[in-house]
C-alpha cells in the first residue's frame, strides 16, 4: 500500500503522538508499504513538510506541550496524495480538517487515530473539575471531525468506550500503538545504590509526578529511594521545587531510546502516577524491559490495563495509597524480581508488529469498502438518453 500520514508535526521527538506516528510509519515502511508523511520537520524522499501555522495565544501555550501546528499548502499536498492508497490522521486540528477534505475530493480512503484525549485539554486548561467541558470536547472532535470518517483507530478499549459513550457512531479499531522490540530485560541483573524509581513522561498537569514525590516523602523507605523522572514540561520548576522541600533525591532528565533502555532495565521499580491517559506506552515500554508497574487506578486512564494484580495499583491522586505499594516492592525484592519477568511477558500482546497487522487489516478494510462504495455510486449515474 501507499499510505499518507498527516500529523502537524514530527520534529519534537518529546510529543508521545509524534513519536508514536513516526514509530508506525518506520514500522510500517518495514513492512514493504510506502509512506509519506505531511508534517512540520518531514524530510522524507516522498514526504511533504508543511510550515508552522501561528495561532495567537495558542501557538504560545501548546507550545509548553511540545504541540505545533502544522499550516495547508494544498499544491504540495496534493501532489502527495496523488497516488496514494489511503490517508491516515494523527490529530484532530486544521490541517487535518483541510486534507480530509482534499482527499475527500480526490476519492481517496481516510482513516482516523484518536489521540487527544479531552481531560488532556482541560487539566492544561485548569478545568478537570468541570466533566461538561470534557463532553464538550468529545462533541466538538466528532462534530467538526471524527464523525467523516467511517473507521477510527483507538489506542486502547479504555477510549474507545469513551467514545462510544459520547456517541461516535464510527467502526472503532482497538490498536494499541505499539511498543519498539528493543525494549527488552537485562541480560544480567543490576545492583543500585538506591532503590531507583523511574517515571517516563511529559511534566505535565495530568501526568501527577507530584503525588510520586510526596509518596516517596511518605515511604520507610524515603532514605535509600533515589527517582528519576523522564521528560520534559511545564511543570518542571514546580517538581523541583517540591522534591528540593521534601528532601526528595530527585533526578530530571531525557534519554535518547539506547539509552532510556539502559536506564528502564537498570531500575528497581516503574510507577505511572497520570490521571489522563489514552494508553501510556512509557509504562508499556517500562514493563517491556522487566519492571514491575505501580499504576493509579484513574477513571480517565487507559493505563491499568497493563496491572496483573492489584499490587501494582494505587488509589489516583492519592500518595498515602502510593507510599504502601511503593514499601510492598521495596521489601520484596525476590518477589518483585520473579514478576519482572512476569511483567515482560505480559508486555508481549501489545507488540508493534502485532500493531501493525491491526493497522493494515483497518487500512485494508477501508479501501475495499471505499471501492465498493464508489462502484454502487457509478452503477447509479443515470443514463442519458438521445432524443
Amino acid at each position: 500500500m501507499v499510505i499518507a500520514i498527516v500529523v502537524d508535526l514530527v520534529d519534537n521527538k518529546t510529543n508521545g503522538s509524534v513519536i508514536t506516528a513516526l514509530r508506525f510509519a518506520n514500522g510500517l515502511r518495514a513492512r514493504g508499504h510506502e509512506v509519506r508523511m505531511v508534517a512540520i520537520g518531514a524530510d522524507g524522499e516522498n514526504d511533504c513538510p508543511v510550515k508552522e501555522r501561528y495561532v495567537p495565544i495558542l501557538t504560545e501555550v501548546s507550545a509548553l506541550n511540545q504541540i505545533k501546528f502544522g499550516k495547508y499548502d494544498e499544491k504540495r499536498i496534493k501532489k502527495t496524495f496523488e497516488g496514494v492508497d489511503l490517508v491516515h490522521f494523527i490529530f484532530p486540528f486544521k490541517l487535518e480538517k483541510k486534507c480530509k477534505q482534499l482527499a475527500d475530493r480526490m476519492g481517496i480512503p481516510t482513516t482516523a487515530a484518536f489521540h487527544v484525549q479531552p481531560e488532556n485539554v482541560s487539566y492544561n486548561a485548569h478545568l478537570s473539575w468541570c466533566k461538561p467541558f470534557n463532553s464538550l470536547v468529545y462533541a466538538y472532535f466528532k462534530q467538526t471531525f471524527y464523525k467523516k470518517f467511517n473507521r477510527i483507530h483507538c489506542p486502547s478499549a479504555f477510549i474507545a468506550g469513551q467514545l462510544a459513550e459520547h456517541g461516535y457512531d464510527s467502526e472503532l479499531y482497538i490498536i494499541s500503538n505499539g511498543y519498539d522490540p528493543d525494549f527488552v530485560p537485562a541480560e544480567k541483573a543490576n545492583k543500585n545504590d538506591k532503590f531507583e524509581i523511574i517515571m517516563t513522561g511529559r511534566l505535565a498537569p495530568e501526568k501527577n509526578q507530584q503525588v510520586l514525590i510526596k509518596a516517596i516523602s511518605l515511604s520507610k523507605h524515603r532514605e535509600d529511594i533515589h527517582l528519576t523522572l523522564l521528560g520534559n514540561g511545564p511543570k518542571k520548576a514546580m517538581l523541583k521545587k517540591l522534591a528540593q522541600k521534601l528532601n526528595i533525591d530527585l533526578t530530571f532528565d531525557f534519554l535518547p531510546k539506547e539509552k532510556l533502555i539502559k536506564k528502564l532495565q537498570s531500575g528497581d521499580l516503574y510507577v505511572h502516577a497520570a490521571t489522563v491517559e489514552i494508553e501510556a506506552i512509557a509504562c508499556l515500554e517500562a514493563v517491556a524491559c522487566g519492571l514491575v508497574p505501580v499504576i493509579a487506578d484513574s477513571k480517565c486512564s487507559a493505563t491499568p490495563q497493563f496491572a496483573l494484580d492489584r499490587r501494582s495499583l494505587f488509589e489516583d491522586n492519592n500518595e498515602y495509597s502510593l507510599a504502601e505499594k511503593i514499601d510492598y516492592w521495596f521489601e520484596r525484592d525476590d518477589e518483585r524480581i520473579r514478576m519482572g519477568k512476569v511483567y515482560a511477558e505480559s508486555a508481549k500482546k501489545y507488540s508493534l508488529d502485532k500493531s501493525l497487522e491491526k493497522a493494515e487489516r483497518m487500512f485494508a478494510d477501508e479501501i475495499m469498502d471505499n471501492k465498493a462504495r464508489s462502484e454502487e455510486n457509478f452503477s447509479f449515474r443515470p443514463v442519458m438518453q438521445n432524443n
